[in-house]
């Protein structure tokens, strides 16, 4: 499902454009187009995990590439640490900073590219997303400075929300945000002497706008996808965007999308070249509409699952890496993760699933080669080649 819409700036839909969406009947279609059951068992194997002796501290996302491990961390002195597949270091880079060269902090934009032979990371900051040449800032021994190529709106949708975006070969990108909502405390009242009063409201009420799914192509012709047609009218609005949130991942021939859910067990698929639209409810789906009334952070926690915590490519497969234990589990109980690799396919079919045999907590994958690390920071690797 997918509404064109011609735009002379880019930025204005993501900040300006966005219908308001009522919240309040519960009889709302709150998911893709069109939705299917993923099987419950599927073919299942052990993933034997070989300990890495990498040092790392304070890492926040890892990435695998070009037979190196790069750690994004928040070390002010070094954010980007890169080893080889021996835990030896190649580089410490990008000391937090604000000369032209430096991050105050930066984040993996979950796409890489090679440019003239030298591997180019997307990364991002409060400015924008940047091309990091890491090739060069690992010879350099320093940051080579990086190229902007997309500003972050002073104001985009609303400061409750958060943005990211991909870049495909025909100049177009694919920008998607998280929900965001408005908070409205008082409301106007029309007085019999035909007067307009400001009244204070009970309670605090809240406008919701939906995630959303930009494909703006190098004219600024816009396609919207329509994932979520509404809301679950959650009572807390810190607690619905954690729980709209996702990891979202475009396929290597940049045409499909791919967006896990991290807490409802369930997957988003868009083709972007037919712009069909269609959801995978896996087997530990959970209802959001059954959990609206619900605003105690604990109690909520205890009826959702903890769910996806990564997402990665293999070949023609995508590698959901997927905690079964539930929210309150992992918050209030502090159990050691359950974690499984579910395995589906471009067109949403769950395969298969890997069982690791340490409690992973991310992962990356380069070539036949799956790097991960734990809670404790101990890293791994394991060849998919041999066992998968």
């Amino acid at each position: 499902m997918r509404n064109r819409i011609l735009s002379s700036y880019v930025g204005a839909i993501l900040f300006s454009g966005i219908a308001l969406i009522s919240c309040k009947d519960n009889n709302k279609d709150y998911y893709a187009p069109r939705e299917i059951t993923a099987p419950a068992d599927v073919p299942s194997s052990e993933l034997h995990l070989k300990p890495l002796d990498v040092e790392c501290f304070g890492v926040k996302d890892i990435v695998a590439v070009d037979s190196m491990i790069v750690a994004f961390t928040n070390d002010k002195q070094a954010m980007i640490k890169v080893f080889d597949y021996s835990g030896n270091t190649i580089a410490n880079l990008s000391p937090s900073g604000r000369a032209g060269n430096e991050f105050v902090q930066v984040y993996y934009d979950d796409q890489n590219t090679v440019i003239d032979g030298d591997r180019y990371l997307y990364v991002g900051d409060q400015n924008g997303i940047h091309l990091y040449n890491l090739s060069g800032s690992i010879r350099n021994g320093a940051n080579l400075k990086p190229q902007k190529v997309l500003d972050r709106p002073d104001n985009w949708l609303m400061p409750t929300s958060w943005f990211n975006a991909f870049f495909r070969n025909d100049g177009s990108t694919f920008q998607y945000t998280g929900l965001s909502w408005e908070e409205q405390s008082y409301r106007a009242q029309l007085n019999a002497d035909g007067t307009v009063s400001v009244v204070a409201l009970d309670d605090i009420d809240y406008t919701y706008y939906t995630p959303q799914f930009l494909l703006i192509d190098p004219d600024s012709t816009i396609t919207k996808y329509d994932i979520y047609n509404d809301v679950i009218n959650f009572k807390d609005p810190f607690l619905a965007q954690s729980l709209y949130n996702s990891h979202v991942r475009i396929s290597d021939d940049g045409n499909k999308i791919v967006s896990a859910n991290c807490y409802q067990d369930r997957m988003t698929f868009i083709d972007l070249e037919s712009g069909d639209v269609f959801g995978v409810r896996c087997p530990d789906y959970v209802d959001y509409s059954k959990l609206a009334n619900i605003s105690d952070a604990e109690e909520l926690s205890k009826n959702v699952i903890e769910g996806a915590m990564q997402v990665a490519m293999y070949d023609k497969y995508i590698f959901v890496l997927y905690n079964h234990n539930t929210r309150y589990e992992d918050l209030y109980q502090d159990k050691t993760v359950n974690t499984t690799i579910r395995i589906f396919t471009w067109d949403g079919r769950y395969t298969a699933q890997l069982v690791p045999d340490a409690p992973i907590t991310n992962i990356a994958i380069d070539g036949n080669r799956l790097i991960a690390i734990d809670y404790d920071e101990h890293f791994y690797i394991a060849d998919l080649k041999t066992q998968w």
